[in-house]
């Protein structure tokens, strides 16, 4: 066999041009329905792409005009927007507010730019102004929303620290100076803060702030109880705030991925606080009705529970005194019929910024449906739901205006897509709704790539015993002539659905079969599904990868039983640790990212130690973790983590690891990667300085190449006839 030098330096140019390609399209971020006036409807498309020159990710926004009857009549050129984090519309559509961040000399900064049509009218720099600290612009607490009225902008913010100072410092001998010292407290410097966790370093505590731009004055919200994070907030009809707040004391834990963190929907109205939502549940995503009668949002059980699962749909009529809140759509255990007898497997996802028909009686939103993202029309007075039809892909509701629905479209092998359509009262009855394209990209590169779904059920009598997986590769071959890599997703109680994967992409277009297998324990097949995994982790999931192999090299003969590697990250980290030593002579060679390794360890080092108890099935005390004494439960998790079969790994090993890993410690993965190398296994560690994800620009093409060379070389012959492991 070459060695790795040789096969890096034959394939390392064909694999970055490969990588450019599958990197080279843009991803539609967001998307707004501006208006529809004078037969034309006004839409924006916010994409992002990479920018490998520039070691960044360019943002752009595309203007799209089209007729009533949505045909395109023309597409602007786009327009670099990469210094913007969030922009919002008056609802006269007279003035813009645009969140941009700059950078001067090493630092950056925030300003509020108020925008006419034709200039910009007025500037906040929020630094100078000294209210509040960075503005968050992240998918969970984030708002830039215009009052009803056209004057004032409403958002959530770090709030402002006091100022500190050593025990001992020279004072500055001009007065001015002199006096600002004097209000800063002394020896509070080195004060831990607490923050909520993976990706979210530095957000302490989040205000609520509302910027003012008649009075040009920033005011912060008062009445929020202090032990309470407020995010997600919305105007109301009369102007009051209504949003939702977590719990952040006695700790905050990692909120990133975590739908289960207790959490209400609160109204504030003149000066006070008060609850919407009952107390013992999860909340997110409140949406109000056009007309500003009814509150919708999504909720679920909270506390020590999986850290993902199905939600409810509820909503509240806000014209009534009592605290009366109708269920519109229930968790979902497994399955239910809907309209047209298709299947629903409940909700997973988070409601668009706007999703309400234009008469504040039906509600459209999407949600992850086994291996598909699927769209749904709620009748919210018969609760009726109805699937939008549309092909094998995946179809996401982007935003909701006068009946106009903009969808971002994509599948595995095609980059992501806007569509429109239009709602109409027919659609209700039949799911019928007339999709037009804007952005009618070819694909040619990934044509060759086959593309197919499986569920696989098996014969016992367990109470769970379905999965599925999705294959990505050639539709033919010669007998046992393709590698193949299987991909286990994180979570665990997340899914692959249907959507683009660079990964995946670029392994396929790099010559091999990908199989993604969605285990028990994924979201989109209902709420049993996810909790059927609790205290069965590292073996139900272990068995479903296993059997997705085995079916995979049945169903399709072109793959290689003996060139079959191994590639995850978090769980599916955990999952190919697990599978490389429970069978050691199915898998040649492994890569993990980031992987859980021994969940005993790791229970007292995550931003998330309750996942570790949920997991291996085990009491947690919120409060106070497992209890020293109680040793059982915490050899209860070491018998479920991959470290106990370490000493069986035969497959050659990469490793790779961020420093800044919050959630799965890097003391994880270096745990592996002794012991493999004490075990005289082949292995090699990568260390970035990165977060849990690995994705930042650098880091990303870097650890996707490596990953790509390891497999390679690793599954690159066959062993022949008799030849020892």
């Amino acid at each position: 066999m070459a060695s790795t030098h040789a096969i890096s330096a034959s394939r390392m140019k064909e694999l970055v041009n490969l990588y450019k390609t599958a990197a080279g399209y843009p991803f539609l971020k967001s998307m707004r329905v501006v208006g529809t006036e004078a037969d034309r409807v006004f839409i924006q498309g916010w994409w992002s792409q990479r920018n490998l020159e520039m070691k960044t990710e360019r943002r752009f926004l595309t203007n799209y005009y089209l007729n009533s009857d949505l045909t395109l009549v023309s597409t602007e050129f786009p327009v670099d927007c990469t210094t913007e984090l969030m922009s919002s519309l008056t609802h006269d559509k007279r003035r813009q507010a645009v969140l941009r961040q700059v950078k001067e000399d090493t630092s950056t900064k925030q300003f509020i730019e108020i925008w006419e049509q034709s200039r910009i009218v007025k500037n906040y720099d929020l630094a100078a102004l000294n209210v509040h600290g960075d503005v968050y612009t992240d998918v969970e607490f984030r708002s830039f929303e215009w009052s009803p009225d056209n004057t004032k902008l409403l958002y959530i913010a770090e709030k402002k620290q006091p100022k500190s100072e050593p025990f001992y410092k020279q004072k500055s001998l001009d007065e001015k100076n002199s006096k600002q010292d004097d209000e800063a407290s002394v020896g509070n410097e080195y004060i831990y803060k607490p923050h909520w966790g993976e990706q979210y370093v530095g957000k302490h505590r989040p205000v609520v702030a509302i910027l003012d731009t008649t009075t040009d004055s920033i005011t912060i919200l008062s009445g929020i109880p202090d032990e309470l994070s407020p995010g997600q907030v919305l105007w109301t009809k009369g102007q009051d705030v209504i949003g939702v707040a977590w719990r952040h004391e006695p700790r905050h834990l990692g909120l990133v991925a975590c739908t289960n963190r207790h959490s209400w929907i609160f109204l504030w109205k003149n000066g006070e606080y008060r609850k919407l939502s009952p107390d013992g549940h999860a909340v997110h995503s409140p949406r109000l009705s056009p007309d500003g009668s009814y509150l919708v949002w999504l909720q679920r059980e909270a506390g020590v529970v999986p850290h993902h699962n199905a939600h409810a749909l509820v909503m509240r009529d806000l014209r009534l005194a009592e605290d009366h809140i109708h269920e519109i759509v229930e968790v979902v255990r497994t399955s239910k019929e809907i309209n047209n007898g298709r299947q629903f497997y409940g909700i997973y996802g988070r409601l668009p910024n706007r999703c309400w028909t234009e008469d504040s009686q039906y509600l459209i939103f999407s949600t992850p449906q086994k291996m598909n993202i699927v769209s749904y029309i709620v009748n919210l007075k018969t609760k009726a739901i109805t699937e939008i039809n549309n092909d094998r892909t995946s179809l996401m509701v982007g935003d909701v205006k006068d009946n106009i629905i903009l969808f971002l479209h994509t599948s595995v092998n095609r980059p992501t897509g806007l569509i429109v359509g239009r709602f109409g009262s027919k659609a209700v009855e039949d799911g019928n709704v007339y999709l037009t394209s804007l952005t009618p990209l070819e694909f040619q590169v990934f044509k060759d790539i086959k593309l197919e779904p499986s569920d696989y059920s098996y014969d016992n009598d367990e109470e769970i015993n379905q999965f599925n997986y999705i294959y990505v590769g050639p539709d033919s071959g010669e007998d046992k002539s393709v590698p193949m890599i299987l991909i286990p997703h994180g979570g665990p109680h997340s899914n692959f659905a249907n959507t683009f994967s660079l990964d995946s992409m670029f392994f396929a277009l790099a010559g091999f079969a990908i199989v993604l297998v969605n285990y028990r324990g994924s979201t989109g097949m209902g709420s049993a599904t996810v909790e059927y995994l609790q205290g069965r982790v590292g073996d139900v999931d272990v068995r479903d990868c296993i059997t997705a192999t085995q079916e995979a090299l049945k169903k399709y003969p072109w793959l290689d039983p003996d060139r079959v590697g191994l590639c995850g990250g978090s769980h599916g980290g955990f999952l190919v640790a697990h599978l490389s030593a429970q069978a050691p002579d199915m898998f040649k060679a492994v890569v993990a990212r980031n992987p859980v390794i021994d969940i005993s360890i790791m229970v007292g080092t995550s931003d998330i130690p309750d996942w570790c108890a949920v997991e291996a099935g085990c009491p947690y005390d919120i409060i106070a973790g497992p209890q020293p004494d109680n040793m059982d439960i915490y050899v209860k998790m070491k018998k479920c983590s991959p470290i106990v079969h370490v000493d069986r790994v035969k497959a050659p090993t990469l490793i790779c690891l961020g420093t800044k890993d919050l959630r799965v410690p890097p003391s994880q993965g270096a745990m592996w990667y002794h012991r493999l190398k004490a075990n005289s296994v082949k292995t090699k560690m990568l260390v970035y300085e990165d977060n849990h994800q690995l994705g930042s620009g650098p880091v990303e093409i870097d650890n996707l190449i490596n990953d790509c060379l390891w497999l390679l070389e690793h599954t690159s012959t066959r062993k022949a006839s008799g030849e020892k492991e």
